[in-house]
């Protein structure tokens, strides 16, 4: 495989050849140190092809290499709409509230679009975060940077509907940088090239969000849905404040100019449906194709993400109410977020863990189609023959015929009369490192009961769903700080995932069902060679 990318036989050419054959040899020799360093330490699970593939991901070793001295950092400039100043409390936590740039919508349009953000200076641990989503002022004005949540600003989920929204970290050249803030941000579109620069922009993977899918998209640090909007249900004394809360000395960590020297940038992927005046608000939140009057790529499919786009690509669209005239909304996405200063004698960072029980991928984090890495069986999911097809049906789902993460499901109809109406999928996953985990958020769509991670020692955590107007508006959490002891777990143990959604007289289409847990992990050992970096 090292010959067919070019640094096999003698060298010929110019400089351009030189610079290439000089990156090879770079690669194959940081994946030989990278194999004699293997140890119990995200991205240590690697190897192979996969492994050097690994190298020129987002945040590889040869990636971080090639940006920092040929492709150009990333400025450090605001790029969202509004930034506050930072709240110092008197526990030693910083705060700040940014509102991202904007995104304008029209009756029953969809958007899906990655944002350029603004985030947090310096060396931090993250230890909050929450978001909600806001609606220009009546003259057009942006809304002021007030800690969320609440206000005259903030568009309620009859407004505006998240389908889904994450926080990813993203790396690309400066001049790509530019060109995507300029442009107000990427649009998802469902075309090859779209796919290609997801999937090369993504750094999750191998800086922080470590975990078992290779779709870039949900290496994610923050999100999920329309539930994750506002403070929970149950904040206030004794309980978290946060969607996102972790306590001391636990904390996701970020590194503003490190990650800026090497391309790095944090994005805001927002898929928002305006809900005003729809004539069926559950066929258009679930993108119900014949609906929207969208096509997918496979022409199997029936609804989910693949007809969910208002692109002159697909043009998917959410009928009005007869006699409604379309006006456009601008919307804003506000975030805040709280922290500390790092502090490498005390700080425990958190790596963030996706876990989709569509998942039938056979490496961990790796494609399945390529030798090397962790490998996966799966053996609740292959158990069970109702999980099995599940994944395998296509009118709901991504990357049909792939071993991968799907990311969505269709639930199909029921009679209550004739049966119990649950539909329920199982899957499972070998752990290829040790953790500590402290805090875990489950994630599904409108119709689910609840969604339980286990372990082989047992049930872990259950998130149980809350409905408000039809809504779903809130998953339960667990975190070690109120409802959850600190599980310590081995390389080798078992995590497992289960999903339990309600039937009734109309199919669901492209639901999910996920656990995001948020676990410490030990980092590579100090003085490990990296003579990329």
């Amino acid at each position: 495989p090292i010959c067919q990318l070019g640094c096999c036989g003698p060298a010929r050419g110019g400089a351009g050849a030189v610079m290439a054959r000089s990156l090879c040899s770079l690669l194959l020799l940081r994946a030989l140190v990278a194999t004699a360093a293997h140890g119990l330490h995200p991205g240590s699970e690697s190897g192979g092809i996969n492994g050097l593939l690994r190298e020129i991901y987002g945040g590889g070793h040869l990636r971080n290499f090639v940006q920092r001295w040929f492709l150009g950092k990333i400025p450090d400039v605001q790029v969202g709409s509004a930034r506050g100043s930072i709240t110092t409390h008197p526990d030693g936590v910083k705060e700040q509230t940014f509102i991202s740039p904007p995104m304008t919508l029209a009756n029953g349009e969809i958007l899906n679009k990655w944002l350029p953000i603004d985030w947090p200076e310096g060396h931090i641990m993250l230890k909050s975060f929450t978001a909600d989503v806001l609606h220009a002022a009546p003259d057009g004005s942006v809304p002021p940077p007030e800690p969320c949540c609440g206000g005259a600003h903030e568009a309620p989920r009859s407004m505006s509907f998240l389908h889904h929204w994450t926080v990813n970290k993203w790396q690309l050249p400066e001049r790509m940088w530019d060109h995507i803030v300029k442009m107000g941000g990427w649009e998802f579109a469902l075309t090859y090239n779209q796919s290609i620069l997801e999937l090369a922009a993504g750094a999750g993977l191998n800086d922080g969000a470590n975990g078992p899918c290779w779709n870039s998209d949900l290496h994610l640090f923050f999100g999920i849905g329309n539930e994750v909007r506002g403070k929970p249900l149950k904040s206030g004394v004794g309980s978290s404040e946060a969607p996102f809360q972790f306590p001391d000395p636990y904390g996701v960590e970020f590194n503003a100019d490190a990650m800026r020297d090497v391309g790095e940038f944090m994005v805001l992927n927002t898929h928002v449906i305006d809900l005003r005046n729809v004539t069926n608000r559950r066929s258009c939140t679930e993108c119900e194709c014949s609906y929207v009057h969208a096509f997918a790529p496979d022409k199997r499919t029936t609804g989910g993400l693949s007809c969910c786009h208002s692109t002159d690509y697909q043009g998917a669209k959410c009928p009005l109410e007869e006699g409604v005239q379309p006006t456009n909304e601008t919307y804003y996405i506000r975030y805040t977020i709280k922290w500390r200063d790092f502090d490498e004698s005390t700080s425990k960072p958190l790596e963030v863990i996706t876990f989709d029980a569509t998942d039938n991928g056979t490496h961990w984090g790796d494609y399945s189609f390529f030798p090397g890495g962790f490998h996966e069986s799966h053996p609740d999911l292959f158990s069970d023959p109702l999980s099995v097809a599940t994944i395998n049906d296509p009118r709901s789902g991504d990357n049909d015929g792939y071993r991968s993460c799907h990311i969505e499901y269709y639930v199909p109809k029921c009679d209550p009369a004739t049966s119990s109406c649950l539909h329920t999928i199982r899957n499972s996953w070998v752990l290829p490192y040790p953790m500590e985990i402290v805090f875990l958020r489950n994630h599904f769509h409108a119709g689910a009961i609840n969604a339980t991670t286990s372990t082989q020692h047992g049930p872990l955590c259950t998130g149980h769903a809350t409905y408000k107007d039809g809504f779903l508006v809130d998953i339960s959490t667990c975190s070690v700080a109120e409802t959850m002891p600190l599980l310590s777990l081995a390389k080798g143990d078992k995590i497992s995932v289960e999903v339990v959604y309600g039937q009734d007289e109309l199919p669901h289409f492209g639901v999910m069902g996920m656990s995001f847990v948020y676990a410490h992990i030990p980092r590579a050992p100090a003085g490990a060679p990296d003579f990329l970096v």
